[in-house]
């Protein structure tokens, strides 16, 4: 057996279970009578020992990339059933790179596409085609990250987004693609579940996957070179900014359905600039926002119903950005997540109390509360079981 032979063997092992495969041993021991036959104690010694180092270097190798959950067992923890299927599919794509930065050590471990995995609606319509990718933050000394039911969870921002090859990431990231999130932490890791419009469409060019210390894109994170395209870190950017290739099914790409996405997304913008262009009645640019927000004027619960009868699992404080928008997020037993909505949209001028607008569904509330300071009140509540 030449030595490439056994290189081979002992790189195959990498794709096994946490010990080498008897086989595999049986090899090696046959590799290391060889060498005693041909050399003298000294070298066939060596050349034991060294097989032997190597075998410890890939054990451990081994189980650093088996000590993260699957994607498919990420799905399951945050209870989505189908898009666990999914990730067993030969369309799901499975990976094991990671960065750090600081304190955090950032893997991806997974992507998929596909329909109908998640319920996400825009404008009242069900979006069937979505993109999912999942990752894994840790702490790159060991010690395990905050439990979702800590106090520190959730201090340290991470804002994780796909970007394409040649659309501005300030103009295309996980807010503007519909996107959201959902997380579990286990065993010290936090997982994080993503997704967003399916950017499969555009797998004909470069994708990236930006991960930040921010609450939404951080522009000078990441350099756009608007004549080629590319997107790069920002090498002078003190903060988190690592970038990840995405690497998705090329021959998956549509430029048909790419072409009909830039369509729909320049007119959604458009139509979004003229509803707030100064011209427009302040009423009716307010009823508007009222209309499109992710809220609901629901006539069957009141916030009084709510905050009797549910169950309060999570609260925070925010203010008002300069533009008047409210930014928050939010904590459930099936994850986290973050949401915007206008001031306006929630509030006359002056009013105080609890907003009469509010939005849920069949398990969790968000409820609104203005006080006199002009500071926001997000709370969370979940349906008690009856």
């Amino acid at each position: 057996m030449e030595d490439k032979d056994l290189n081979r063997l002992l790189k195959n092992a990498l794709s096994s279970n946490y010990e080498p495969e008897s086989k595999l041993d049986t090899k090696i021991m046959q590799k290391a009578r060889e060498n005693e036959m041909r050399n003298n104690r000294k070298v066939k010694m060596s050349a034991i020992v060294v097989v032997c180092c190597i075998l410890l270097c890939f054990s451990i190798v081994s189980f650093a990339a088996w000590q993260y959950l699957t994607p498919k067992e990420i799905a399951v923890g945050v209870g989505n059933g189908l898009l666990a299927s999914a990730f067993e599919s030969d369309d799901a794509i499975i990976m094991d790179e990671s960065q750090s930065y600081g304190d955090y050590t950032v893997t991806l471990l997974g992507a998929v596409s596909g329909s109908n995995l998640t319920d996400f609606y825009s404008d009242g319509q069900l979006v069937s085609e979505r993109t999912y990718a999942v990752i894994a933050i840790s702490k790159t000394d060991g010690t395990p990250m905050p439990m979702t039911s800590d106090e520190d969870y959730g201090k340290v921002p991470f804002f994780v987004s796909p970007f394409i090859q040649s659309l501005n990431p300030q103009q295309f990231n996980i807010v503007t693609m519909n996107g959201g999130y959902s997380e579990i932490v286990k065993e010290g890791i936090m997982y994080r579940i993503l997704e967003c419009d399916n950017v499969q469409l555009f797998a004909d060019r470069t994708l990236y996957l930006g991960v930040s210390n921010s609450n939404f894109y951080e522009r000078s994170a990441y350099e756009y070179d608007e004549t080629l395209g590319i997107i790069s870190v920002n090498e002078s950017y003190e903060g988190m900014n690592l970038l990840f290739d995405f690497p998705l099914d090329s021959h998956r790409a549509d430029k048909a359905a790419a072409e009909q996405y830039l369509r729909e997304f320049a007119e959604a913008e458009s139509e979004s600039n003229k509803m707030n262009s100064e011209e427009k009645n302040p009423e009716d640019v307010r009823q508007d926002e009222v209309n499109n927000a992710v809220l609901e004027m629901n006539q069957d619960l009141t916030v009084d119903e709510i905050i009797k009868e549910w169950t309060l699992i999570y609260e925070e404080k925010t203010e008002p950005d300069q533009d008047g928008r409210i930014h928050y997020g939010y904590k459930t037993s099936m994850g986290s997540g973050s949401g915007i909505v206008a001031e306006m949209a929630l509030f006359e001028t002056g009013e105080v109390g609890y907003s009469k607008s509010m939005s849920y569904d069949e398990n969790y509330a968000v409820v609104f509360y203005r006080d006199d300071k002009g500071d926001i009140k997000v709370s969370i509540y979940e349906r008690v079981n009856e």
